[in-house]
């Protein structure tokens, strides 16, 4: 079939025009929606992550804290105390300073039969819970912590009125005399609100939302967006206990509320509807220690945005550029074949006179007629010349009909244009190519260094492609220019031209741009993030080679930018600290709740607790250290208090006149801890004084602590054990003691508790 080469080229320019074009859509688009959309679930699974851990280590405090009260010598005596009793205020005192410090809606204490025997204003003195969950579970010796119910008594909602059946939760710790028997259960009563706080601290975006279910698929926190759901009509009063997460369409659980309660922990990165209706990505988390899971929800529209907005761009952009491209490529096809077929048309005419011999070659286009014309025109030198003042006037034609600039210039940095096309003069901003000939080619850059760098790069390699700088026309307009350049060297190797093409790649510059400010939009969904994230070299004397808003904020910085090139280790306080981490990392690759005492700007200190894991390259070799951090120092002063209450009840302690002590497990194991009474009995002024000391000292025959060690290991517990024991000063005198042996959770003993007495009178 007979296709002539002004289609040929006329389709082969449509085809190589477009296929950058086609390549970017399929290719590079997906790639970077893709990449958008697993930081999307990254984000969203660690907000989740981050949320679990709040709401456990939030519970846990409150299960210590009920563990603490049980703990309180007091708390026996209140299980058969009377308002006639001198200590009754006291405990009552104590129990509403507990309340109210921790934002407790009530603390009560009942006998081991459910009795109420002391509690707070807000619960009943005389009710019996003997058939509350929490009761039943305390006595059997366990901490207990409910799910969140209605409240069995009226409690003080949000409004400042008086409400039954409010969602709260219940604490519960077995309450033990002396010898280790459960006596009555001690319960603190939590208000539902202060763990909707806690789990809606952190939020991404507009339309991102945090929330707990619990095992039947109802919601146990307060939504972001209660006031719309009471709108809707989906609540009446509040979200916890009346929300029951059910997708309208399938009148069945939402998959996020389905695949939580199941025990999974993951994702749905394709989109689900909510119980609003809406198409919501998720990431769920279950917590089996508490029946609850945890639920991090947001739009998918809102989520998948930047990408959309991508794709939006993307697909305008190239049905904008496709349509003049395809053109251009036309009008530039068919002006390239215009000198070939006026060429055959003169050959034809050359060829019309009585020269009659003919070259044989079978070719069914314009190629074949034009050899067979210049066979007829090689019979006259006179013709040669013409046909050579022809093909030279054809080829400038094509350069000049080309789009891209074509050069030639002198070598060296001072070389000025001896050629140059139509087109490369149009880019520089002249009207004709003469006016570009004989101007050093230098001036055409903004930074003449360039053409140096240029030069330097041909002289030591030949050749450089796709080489981009910074130019300006003659006008003084910068443009970007990306250039291939060779060195052509004369037969002694000597530089004698330099050659190119160069073209204008404004657009596709202002392209990157483009993508570039995508990139600033993701980064500022980081800096929305109330906690730190960073980025910085994996030595020991790396810096901070990126860090997001909030991290600069905590580190006492108002811009991330001065945070940047500064010395990671220089904000510890101790800087071998930094060296740990480093050492961590490169040992186990991640480090997570690593807490530090470290220094803003100002040089005020603060704690901080952080994860962090380290980035390999291919090989194996570390390249940065991403991580995440928060200032916990409010949370250390919370333990700060939590310690000084155990303090107080060790003041309580030595108050007693017996001894009360602690000490190693082995039978060599020392005292740790004591009472002023006991110390006082082994005849010392102060616990400090015994504390280091060796317990079988105290003996006058040492083999009662081994006999007592074995006992113990046995049994867990020997009562009224009489042994001759001896004060610092050698008097002896008779003791009797009750000992008990304390296992960790993998019952391997850690110490030994007892108390002792003075019966040599008796």
């Amino acid at each position: 079939m007979y296709i002539s080469i002004k289609n040929r080229l006329i389709l082969l320019l449509i085809v190589f025009t477009l296929l950058p074009f086609v390549l970017l859509r399929i290719i590079a688009y997906p790639r970077i929606q893709a990449d958008l959309q697993e930081v999307l679930i990254r984000d969203l699974d660690g907000i989740g992550h981050k949320q679990a851990e709040l709401v456990t280590n939030w519970m846990h405090e409150r299960m210590m804290n009920a563990r603490a009260i049980a703990n309180n010598p007091l708390m026996a005596k209140s299980i058969k105390i009377t308002k006639e009793d001198k200590n009754y205020y006291d405990i009552i005192q104590y129990l509403e300073v507990v309340k109210n410090e921790y934002g407790y809606k009530g603390i009560l204490i009942s006998n081991d039969k459910g009795i109420v025997t002391i509690a707070t204003s807000e619960e009943g003195l005389g009710n019996d819970v003997s058939q509350m969950d929490y009761f039943k579970e305390a006595v059997q010796g366990k901490t207990y912590v409910s799910s969140v119910v209605p409240s069995e008594i009226p409690l003080m909602n949000e409004y400042g009125e008086k409400e039954l059946g409010l969602p709260n939760m219940l604490v519960s710790s077995p309450l033990k005399d002396r010898e280790g028997n459960v006596i009555g259960v001690v319960a603190l009563r939590i208000d539902a609100l202060k763990l909707s706080e806690l789990v809606l601290s952190l939020n991404l975006g507009k339309t991102e939302e945090t929330y707990l279910i619990n095992k039947d698929g109802y919601m146990i926190t307060e939504s972001r967006f209660a006031k719309h759901l009471k709108e809707m009509g989906l609540v009446k009063k509040r979200c916890a206990l009346e929300l029951k997460l059910i997708n309208q369409e399938t009148g069945k659980l939402t998959e996020g509320a389905q695949q939580c309660i199941s025990g999974n922990n993951g994702f749905d990165a394709k989109g689900y509807k909510d119980y609003s209706g809406v198409t919501v990505l998720g990431v769920w988390r279950w917590l089996p220690e508490f029946h609850w899971g945890v639920i991090t929800e947001i739009d998918r529209d809102e989520g998948y945005g930047p990408a959309y907005n991508l794709n939006y761009i993307v697909s305008s952009v190239l049905l904008i550029l496709a349509f003049p491209f395809v053109m251009v490529a036309y009008l530039v096809g068919k002006k390239l074949s215009v000198p070939i077929l006026k060429l055959t048309e003169v050959t034809k005419k050359m060829a019309s006179g009585d020269l009659a011999q003919r070259v044989d070659i079978q070719r069914e286009d314009e190629l074949g007629e034009l050899a067979s014309s210049f066979n007829v025109m090689a019979k006259s030198l006179d013709e040669k010349t013409k046909e050579i003042i022809i093909s030279e006037k054809r080829y400038r034609e094509i350069f000049n009909s080309i789009k891209e600039g074509v050069y030639q210039s002198d070598p060296g940095a001072e070389g000025v244009f001896t050629f140059i096309n139509k087109a490369g003069a149009e880019i520089l901003g002249y009207s004709t190519p003469e006016e570009v000939i004989g101007t050093k080619v230098k001036h055409i850059y903004v930074d003449p260094e360039d053409r140096r760098r240029l030069c330097d790069k041909l002289e030591k390699d030949g050749v450089w492609r796709e080489f981009v700088s910074l130019c300006k026309r003659k006008s003084g307009e910068s443009f970007y220019a990306e250039r291939t350049s060779s060195m052509l060297r004369d037969e002694k190797g000597n530089p004698a031209a330099i050659y190119g093409v160069f073209r204008d790649i404004s657009e596709r510059k202002k392209a990157e741009m483009e993508v570039i400010e995508s990139e600033k939009r993701y980064r500022l969904l980081f800096d929305s993030l109330k906690e730190g994230v960073y980025q910085s070299e994996p030595e020991v004397d790396g810096v901070f080679t990126w860090i997001n808003q909030a991290g600069a904020e905590i580190l006492g910085y108002k811009s991330p930018e001065e945070v940047i090139g500064l010395k990671v280790k220089d904000v510890y306080v101790n800087p071998d600290d930094r060296k740990k981490v480093v050492e961590k990392l490169s040992k186990e690759g991640v480090w997570k709740g690593f807490a530090s005492f470290c220094k803003r700007k100002n040089g005020e200190r603060f704690h901080m607790e952080r994860t962090s894991s380290v980035v390999m390259d291919e090989k194996g070799n570390p390249i940065r250290i991403d991580g995440i951090f928060r200032d916990i120092t409010e949370r250390k002063k919370l333990e700060q208090e939590l310690q000084e209450s155990e303090r107080h009840h060790r003041q309580l302690l030595n108050s007693l006149k017996e001894g009360i002590y602690q000490c190693e497990p082995t039978e060599d194991g020392v005292f740790t801890w004591i009472n002023q009474a006991g110390a006082e009995i082994l005849g010392y002024s102060s616990p400090e004084e015994v504390i280091g000391t060796r317990v079988k000292d105290v003996y006058v025959n040492p083999e009662d602590r081994k006999e007592l060690v074995e006992k113990l290991e046995k049994e867990g517990v020997w009562r009224d054990f009489t042994s001759y024991c001896k004060r610092k000063n050698g008097e002896r005198f008779i003791s009797e003691r009750t000992c008990n042996l304390v296992r960790d959770e993998n019952g391997k003993p850690i110490r030994i508790e007892g108390v002792f007495r003075d019966i040599t009178e008796r």
